[in-house]
């Protein structure tokens, strides 16, 4: 054997007994800690407290729920008073009925612009023509509507189209659902940009 190998076992002995002196003398500390704890608890007077008992808890009866209005228990009370209103009112508009989808109809309102206004002449009345608005998509198609057209997703109608004065407003009514799934009519108001 060489001579690295017999210092490594005498070194690993060694370390084993000064181990086990230290934890000794942790042990003997201990010892006297506890001997004194013993003799605090021997000499403090010894109380009685008593402590009164929990109370009694009650029988859980179960209740059955009573509803002599039908009211639903998980509508709130302001819904419901909505809810009877607009039953009261009675009329609900609703959106006209149409074929496929029209290119403005792909687009909410709010994302189309009002480019501008063409008026074409009639033949029959050079005076009247036929107004026709010019709106850009956001992908900037430009498509032309006229009273009647359907534009937006909400079933949205061209309801009014004015160019005066320079000029350029469209109105559009709309039919928007509610919480409680009956139609609103919304009025929105496109003006050209740059009020041109």
């Amino acid at each position: 054997m060489d001579k690295r190998g017999t210092a490594v076992y005498v070194w690993i002995p060694t370390a084993l007994v000064w181990a086990s002196v230290c934890l000794l003398s942790g042990c003997s500390q201990q010892t006297e800690t506890m001997q004194s704890l013993h003799q605090f608890v021997q000499h403090v007077p010894k109380t009685t407290v008593s402590i009164p008992p929990l109370p009694k808890t009650p029988l859980w009866k179960p209740l059955a729920y009573q509803n002599p209005a039908h009211l639903d228990p998980f509508t709130s009370f302001s819904e419901a008073l909505l809810r009877a209103e607009a039953e009261q009112k009675g009329v609900h508009p609703a959106p006209m009925q149409h074929g496929p989808v029209q290119p403005l109809e792909k687009y909410p309102l709010s994302s189309l612009h009002l480019t501008g206004m063409v008026r074409t002449l009639s033949r029959v009345q050079p005076a009247q023509g036929h107004l026709w608005a010019i709106l850009q998509t956001p992908k900037h198609r430009v498509y032309r509507a006229t009273l009647g057209s359907a534009v937006g997703t909400h079933d949205g109608r061209i309801t009014a189209m004015h160019h005066q004065n320079g000029h350029s407003i469209i109105t559009v009514t709309q039919y928007v659902r509610n919480i409680f799934g009956k139609y609103q009519r919304r009025v929105t108001v496109l003006r050209m940009q740059g009020g041109g």
